[in-house]
């Protein structure tokens, strides 16, 4: 067991009938957002409801939360980007972002939380890896079952550059966040964002209909 994955927690909105399914706008959909650094000549990420038009013809209005969040993203305020600027956290860029709500309101002054380079720091021999030599070549990202964090590789990086990070080298990756980050999340008593401690996450537990509902 590693001693420092239970440092972390992996950000989650529950599914109730709330639940925010985070799309990207059209013009900005080309801009894939695992491990790429962006240029602010693009102009910032837009973000919108996936299913606003579905929602909204059944009576159902999804309201903003105060964090959005989707696999391995965040969008933040700007009070949260300036709590994480401070740090040199490895990787990271804070990227402009708008949010465009339900009733067609612009929710600008948002950041991104965007992680151009992953920390290699996943222990190879305690993780459950689902390794097929007949579909994976050299340099594919690894399918984790149980992911457990290497304490060597990972500790080896100062904490304040690592208060949040993403995973390099395997699949679907999350985003983690230190306790640091969550006692700020929560003093702060954002919205619509719940906390799976790193070492209690199995795959796809949070599509289960009752997931993270009390």
């Amino acid at each position: 067991m590693s001693a420092l994955q239970q440092e972390y927690y992996i950000p989650f909105v529950a599914n109730t009938e709330n639940k925010l399914f985070l799309g990207k706008d059209s013009k900005t959909s080309r801009r894939y957002y695992h491990f790429r650094e962006f240029n602010l000549a693009d102009g910032p990420m837009v973000f919108l409801n996936s299913y606003k038009d579905e929602n909204l013809a059944v009576g159902i209005h999804t309201p903003k939360p105060d964090l959005l969040l989707d696999l391995g993203l965040m969008v933040i305020p700007k009070e949260f980007m300036v709590f994480l600027r401070v740090f040199g956290i490895r990787g990271l860029q804070l990227f402009p972002a708008i949010y465009i709500d339900d009733d067609e309101k612009w929710h600008e002054r948002l950041w991104l939380v965007n992680f151009f380079e992953g920390l290699d720091c996943l222990d190879k021999e305690k993780s459950e890896i689902d390794y097929d030599p007949e579909i994976w070549e050299e340099g594919d990202s690894l399918i984790v079952e149980k992911i457990v964090f290497s304490d060597a590789l990972l500790g080896a990086v100062p904490e304040d550059e690592r208060l949040m990070f993403k995973m390099a080298n395997v699949n679907f990756p999350h985003l983690y966040c230190h306790q640091r980050v969550v006692d700020f999340i929560r003093e702060k008593n954002y919205t619509d964002v719940i906390f799976v401690k790193a070492s209690d996450y199995r795959p796809y537990m949070e599509y289960q209909p009752d997931f993270g509902v009390n």
